[in-house]
């Protein structure tokens, strides 16, 4: 999304007090399986690494590991690099998912949570993914995805247009979490999501399918063009 530096800018200072209410604390504990999915040994991209959830628990679950944190939101960094102690060493660098500031086969890890609805384009994201991605490198992503069941969509437009809003309201940031709202519902399917990594390079292992559905873990490796 064109705005979506300018929107985490924005709600930098309270992004992770407001995640941890509107997702009832749970994104912590999708973060944690997450990162237990795989041994992150080797070197470690988190793509849309915001204030560094991501990084920072594979850092201290793999100290020998190589991690680097990519946003394009600058005062997201700077809370992600006021977390980081000298135990934990971790390179945050600004910049977008559709021009990787690495080189070619780079990386063994790439991960991205909650952030590839908000690129610019989801396609330039994934073939740059692909480029800085090792061969048969693993690629996670976990994200918010639509579920057809009927009773599951009447409750989650409930949460998604009342609740969420009024949390937004509430800390003075309606616009911008009205906005992540439309980016939350405009997402694909884990079926169509599929089909865009396959078509993009990369090969899928397993959904896993958090929260009636409503949040799903991708897990691929990079087959390269």
């Amino acid at each position: 999304m064109s705005n979506t530096k300018k929107t985490f800018d924005s709600i930098s200072s309270k992004y992770n007090l407001i995640n941890n209410i509107i997702s009832l604390g749970m994104h912590l504990k999708w973060k944690n399986n997450f990162t237990n999915l795989l041994e992150f040994n080797g070197s470690v991209l988190d793509v849309a690494t915001g204030t560094g959830d991501i990084a920072i628990m594979v850092k201290k679950k793999y100290p020998n590991s190589d991690v680097i944190g990519l946003d394009p939101s600058e005062k997201m960094l700077q809370i992600a690099n006021s977390r980081v102690t000298n135990e934990h060493k971790i390179k945050f660098v600004q910049g977008y998912c559709e021009n990787i500031p690495f080189d070619d086969s780079y990386f063994d890890f790439i991960t991205i949570t909650f952030g590839i609805r908000n690129t610019k384009s989801i396609v330039d994201s994934l073939k740059e993914i692909n480029r800085v991605l090792k061969k048969n490198g693993t690629f996670l992503i976990m994200e918010f995805s639509k579920n057809n069941n009927i009773l599951v969509k009447f409750f989650y437009k409930i949460y998604l247009h009342l609740f969420i809003p009024f949390i937004g309201l509430l800390f003075g940031k309606f616009s911008e979490y009205n906005h992540l709202v439309s980016t939350i519902e405009s997402f694909y399917t884990p079926e169509e999501m599929n089909k865009i990594l396959e078509k993009n390079g990369f090969k899928v292992k397993r959904n896993i399918r958090y929260n009636l559905g409503l949040v799903t873990v991708y897990v691929a490796n990079n087959v390269k063009f």
